[in-house]
């Protein structure tokens, strides 16, 4: 009986920690990466250890999949999981990685993006976010490989986060852009241009200005049981920020600094002080 009931716990549980319904997975990736490559087959490269380095982060313990942990069996884990493990190179002159793209749970129907460097033992995880690799670029000068991924929302969320990732000394060094958005039809859009010109332009605002979701001053109903405007959140005069496209009577922008420290239903201005967000202002 006891048995039973333990069962039936972690299964509520989880049930409770799933991360279902996942909300606008996929965007245009032009909007958000300026030239970007987004053949990803192009960059994964050829490694005939996949399976032997995988299975030393799963005896490490490493990995937080399902089938994972100190009585898990390996070639159960594998058969589920194998055909997710790929090989990338950030340089040339540089050992690979192991990549890890899609889902990792029976439970979170959220795919992951996950960077390992097995010579670090249980160091080894170097990245790991909710998400998809949408995007590359090779730098100019040293044809470094530089990724982009796309963390999209689930549940009642809406929050969006395009990642720039990079390898550093070693470590995998990340910073983000935040846009706002979903296609389950209880949030009004659109939440971005078709398309967008990136001329490199820093601007400032004349005036304390609003920064919204949408290109539209909606006033009710603009986020179901969350907002009534659709009003991500207001940003001082003085704000740097660059625009992106021109529809009518508003411009995309993505805001840089000079967030105002004020309450909104969809953020918390701490958090983004010192990251970029993309929205609509009017003109």
């Amino acid at each position: 009986m006891k048995k039973i009931v333990i069962v039936s716990l972690l299964f509520f549980s989880g049930i409770i920690n799933a991360q279902i319904k996942p909300s606008l997975t996929t965007i245009p990736v032009s909007v958000f990466v300026n030239n970007a490559q987004t053949t990803i087959e192009d960059i994964i490269v050829e490694g005939n250890q996949t399976k032997k380095k995988v299975e030393e982060l799963f005896n490490n313990n490493v990995l937080v999949h399902e089938l994972t942990g100190p009585d898990a069996d390996f070639s159960i884990y594998w058969e589920a999981f194998g055909s997710q493990w790929k090989w990338i190179k950030f340089r040339k002159d540089e050992a690979p990685l192991l990549i890890f793209l899609g889902l990792n749970s029976y439970t979170d129907e959220r795919e992951y993006v996950e960077l390992y460097d097995v010579s670090k033992g249980k160091q080894a995880r170097l990245f790991a976010e909710p998400g998809r690799l949408i995007a590359y670029k090779r730098h100019p000068l040293t044809d470094e490989l530089i990724l982009y991924t796309h963390k999209y929302p689930c549940c009642r969320s809406a929050s969006h986060n395009i990642y720039t990732l990079r390898r550093i000394n070693g470590e995998i060094k990340s910073k983000d852009r935040f846009f706002i958005g979903r296609d389950s039809g209880d949030m009004v859009g659109p939440f971005y241009p078709d398309s967008v010109q990136f001329d490199g332009e820093y601007k400032q605002l004349e005036q304390k200005t609003a920064l919204r979701w949408s290109p539209a001053v909606v006033e009710e109903n603009a986020f179901e049981m969350r907002a009534q405007t659709n009003i991500i959140i207001h940003y001082e005069k003085g704000a740097l920020y660059k625009e992106l496209a021109i529809q009518d009577d508003w411009i995309f922008v993505i805001m840089y600094t000079g967030i105002s420290e004020e309450t909104s239903p969809v953020i918390n201005h701490v958090n983004f002080k010192n990251k970029g967000v993309y929205g609509w202002i009017k003109r």
